[in-house]
Parts: structure tokens; sequence; C-alpha cells
């Protein structure tokens, strides 16, 4: 051990933090380990994601609500956002948005009311997912909706969402905050570790893929030409034909 040993343990280490302290503490390392985590999906596999911060909230939610509540909760809400955006005509994107994140929010309000009435735990601790992340995946996913479709929609949250089961993994993992604890300056390792993954991992492996948008092309190229083209563009030898039925009905005539 090294002469500075005792003094670098005493002064930069929080594993005498009073237990109340936890919490907090598993949120700063939930942001540190989340950003590389979405550098990666972003520079390595070139996976476009909702935001960087989204999956990070999103990660949170999941952990203090837990993962299969949490979907589920996800899926809804954005089902509500997709069946309610065309009945909302405004004339700015801003209004129609901000509309959305009041009805996001306040669905984290009928789950609260319905455990209250029924008197079911599972459905109050809905309302502990933390509304700032669900309205600015919201806010993200209706805006992509907006300018490139459904389909880019879709696969951004899947993504985004897989972003944020793999950090809450990675989280989970025996011993993580334990290592934390003991060495909070590995918090400006996982910082070197973004620009390392920015300098020398930046292969975007997977850029531009979405596997929607490919199965939508594909069924839209399985139609027929002919169903597709103008009458004038149609294949010459069904127009043939039909010029030939016409002149016999009129001799006939």
């Amino acid at each position: 051990m090294l002469p500075t040993s005792s003094i670098c343990s005493s002064f930069f280490s929080l594993t005498e933090l009073p237990a109340q302290f936890y919490k907090p503490a598993e949120s700063v390392l939930f942001v540190s380990l989340g950003a590389v985590v979405v550098v990666l999906f972003r520079l390595t596999l070139g996976v476009k994601v909702l935001g960087l911060f989204r999956s990070i909230l999103m990660a949170i939610g999941f952990d203090i609500i837990g993962i299969p509540i949490g979907l589920a909760f996800l899926l809804l809400v954005l089902l509500v956002t997709v069946a309610l955006r065309p009945l909302l005509k405004t004339d700015h994107s801003y209004a129609r948005i901000a509309v959305l994140l009041g009805l996001a929010a306040a669905l984290l309000d009928a789950p609260l009311l319905a455990g209250n009435w029924w008197d079911i735990a599972w459905l109050r601790e809905i309302a502990l997912f933390p509304v700032i992340a669900l309205c600015l995946t919201c806010e993200s996913f209706a805006k992509v909706l907006d300018e490139d479709g459904v389909y880019e929609a879709v696969w951004r949250t899947f993504t985004t969402v897989l972003a944020a089961l793999t950090i809450v993994t990675v989280m989970s993992l025996p011993g993580t905050l334990g290592i934390y604890l003991r060495f909070p300056e590995l918090l400006l390792v996982q910082a070197g570790c973004i620009l390392l993954i920015n300098e020398y991992l930046d292969f975007r492996l997977l850029e531009g893929a979405n596997p929607l948008a490919a199965w939508r092309r594909g069924q839209l190229s399985a139609v027929r030409p002919a169903e597709l083209l103008p009458l004038h563009e149609a294949d010459p030898t069904e127009r043939l034909d039909s010029g030939q039925t016409q002149g016999r009905k009129q001799s006939c005539g």
C-alpha cells in the first residue's frame, strides 16, 4: 500500500455514507453508466434513440417500479399519444406536444386513483415513475412521429427501451454500486471511456437500419407494378387486348 492510501480512502470514499443517501448516489451512477451505454448504442452500433437522457431517465423509472410494470405503463401512454394525435388540430406543433405532455402527466394519476380505490399497491407504485422521464419520452416520440412517421418513431422507442434495459442490467450486477462508493473517482474514468469510444469505436455498424421501415418497403414492393401504374403506363399487351375487344364490340354493334 502507498503511504497516501489511508488518506485517500478517508477523503475520497463514500463507503461511510449514511444509508439514506445510497439512492441519490445510485442515481448519480445511473447517469454516468447510462451515458456510456447510450454512446455505445449511438456511435458503435449506430442506432438512433429518442435522446441521450431519455434512456437514462427511463432506466431510473424501470428501476423504481420494475421492468414489467414500467414497460406496460410506457406502452399505454405511447398508445394514447398515437390515438390522440390526429384529434389535436393546432397551428403549431409546440401546442400539440404540450397538450400530449399534460395528458401523459395526467395518466400518472389514473393508476394512483385506481390503486387507492381498490387498495392495490402495485398500481399506486406506478405514480413513482419519474414524470420528467415520461414527459420527455412522449415529447421525443411525438416529434419523431410528426417528422419521420410511425415506423421510425416505434423503432427509436424500441432502441431507447433496449438501451434503458441494458443500463438497468449493468446496474443490477453484484458489486456495481459498492465499487462506485469505494472508488467514486471512477466517474472520471467513465468520462474518459466516452472519449475513447468517440475516438476509436465510432463504427456505426447498424447506421440507418430500421427493420420496421424495411418490412414496410417489402410490403409495398410486393404490390403488382401494374396496379400502381396509370392506364397509359400499363402493360402494352393488356392495352392491345383491350383495344381488340373494344373493336369487336364496335363491329358487332
